[in-house]
């Protein structure tokens, strides 16, 4: 929590057009304490339509946002640590600064998202679909990607994480992924077929990451 995010509904810099939309969030903005450090209420934004809002620095840390519609949405600096965004459509949302620590992001569809410089740390995104998303120099440790379709992802200068806080990779999808001057350790194996699956690990997979320009990418085996 921090003094930081935008608590008021002056904060907001554009209010989604749908109603019901608007209403839930004007109605967690108003609950929300004066207190950065106060209890914060849950955000119940689950199933709605946020398209056109810009919601940019605002707190919505823990947000219920499970199959909601947030293509096209800006939440830049946004807080969203620990959100559920399960399911979620946001194509092309722009998450670029966000904090997204801990959050849910199970078989959302973010492709093309913006998520440059993104805290995504312990974030679990398994299964999710982030072709052509943006990640360059996010936070990925201990990110688990199992089974994320990565591919044409730009993941230039991002970090994989430490020796113990290494990105699980598990079967993500990334071919044609961009990954110069990325760094850090990751656990495969990894599809880095185009079309038909190409698994790599260990060795072979150290060896994948070096040719793509990301030679202090370390492969735990």
């Amino acid at each position: 929590m921090s003094e930081n995010f935008g608590r008021t509904r002056g904060d907001v810099g554009a209010f989604p057009r749908d109603a019901a939309a608007r209403q839930a969030l004007e109605a967690y903005l108003d609950a929300l304490p004066e207190d950065p450090e106060g209890f914060i209420p849950c955000f119940e934004g689950d199933g709605l339509d946020f398209s056109g809002a810009d919601l940019s620095g605002l707190e919505l840390l823990g947000a219920c946002l499970d199959e909601a519609i947030l293509d096209g949405v800006r939440l830049r600096n946004a807080e969203l640590g620990r959100a559920s965004l399960i399911a979620a459509s946001m194509r092309g949302a722009d998450l670029s600064g966000a904090l997204l620590r801990k959050a849910q992001g199970r078989a959302c569809d973010a492709r093309n998202a913006l998520l440059v410089d993104a805290d995504l740390r312990t974030c679990e995104f398994e299964e999710a679909d982030l072709r052509n998303s943006d990640l360059r120099g996010a936070d990925l440790a201990r990110a688990w990607l199992a089974g994320t379709d990565l591919r044409g992802a730009d993941l230039r200068a991002c970090d994989f994480g430490g020796p113990t806080s290494s990105t699980a990779l598990l079967e993500a999808r990334m071919a044609d992924s961009r990954l110069d001057g990325a760094t850090g350790h990751v656990s495969g194996p990894v599809d880095v077929g185009a079309e038909s699956p190409h698994l790599l690990d260990g060795d072979d997979l150290q060896r994948w990451f070096a040719d793509h320009g990301a030679p202090e990418v370390e492969v735990h085996n």
